[in-house]
C-alpha cells in the first residue's frame, strides 16, 4: 500500500520534471530593431529571414526609415495596417504595400513628403500606388539610387521589392 502511494506521488513529479526539461532546451536571444540577436557573451548574430507564407510575401518585417505609425488621413508620412476590406492610397501620397494587393493584410506606407526614403527588409513582392496630385511621378530605386521603376500618378501595380532600397515619393 505504501509502495502504491509513493508511486502516485512520484509519477506526477517525474512528469513535471520531463516537461520542464523539454521546455528548457535551446536558447532564446532578444532581438533588437535592426534584426540582430545578442548572445549572453555580447556577440551579435543576424536572424534568418523567413520565407513567404500565406498572404505574407516576404515583407513581414519591412519598414521605411523615419516613417511612424499614424492615421493615414493626414498630410504626413505614415504607415498603418491594411484594413481587411482594403486601404486605398490617400490622395497626395505615394504608397507602398508589404503585400501584393491593397485589399489584404499587411502594412501600407503612405509617403507624403517629396523626398527619398530608405527601405529596410523588403524581401519579396509588394504593391505600389501613386496618388500624387499635380502630375508628380514616384520612383522605386536600387542600392546605388538608380531608378528601377518610374511610377506615374494614378498608376498602381504589384512589384518585386527585393532589389528596391529607396523610394522617392515625387
Amino acid at each position: 500500500m505504501a509502495h502504491l502511494a509513493l508511486r502516485r506521488t512520484l509519477g506526477p513529479i517525474a512528469a513535471l520534471a520531463v516537461i520542464a526539461a523539454a521546455m528548457s532546451t535551446g536558447t532564446a536571444y532578444a532581438q533588437d530593431p535592426a534584426g540582430t540577436s545578442k548572445r549572453p557573451d555580447g556577440t551579435r548574430v543576424t536572424t534568418p529571414e523567413h520565407g513567404p507564407t500565406g498572404l505574407n510575401s516576404g515583407n513581414e518585417n519591412a519598414s521605411v526609415d523615419g516613417v511612424g505609425q499614424c492615421a493615414l488621413d493626414q498630410k504626413k508620412d505614415c504607415w498603418d495596417w491594411i484594413a481587411t476590406n482594403g486601404t486605398p492610397c490617400p490622395s497626395s501620397h505615394f504608397c507602398i504595400y508589404t503585400v501584393t494587393r491593397a485589399g489584404e493584410g499587411g502594412k501600407i506606407f503612405a509617403l507624403y513628403h517629396c523626398r527619398e526614403f530608405h527601405l529596410r527588409r523588403w524581401n519579396g513582392d509588394g504593391y505600389y500606388s501613386n496618388a500624387n496630385t499635380g502630375g508628380a511621378p514616384g520612383y522605386l530605386k536600387g542600392q546605388s539610387h538608380e531608378v528601377l521603376r518610374k511610377v506615374n500618378p494614378g498608376e498602381a501595380s504589384q512589384y518585386p521589392f527585393a532589389p528596391v532600397y529607396y523610394v522617392q515619393a515625387c
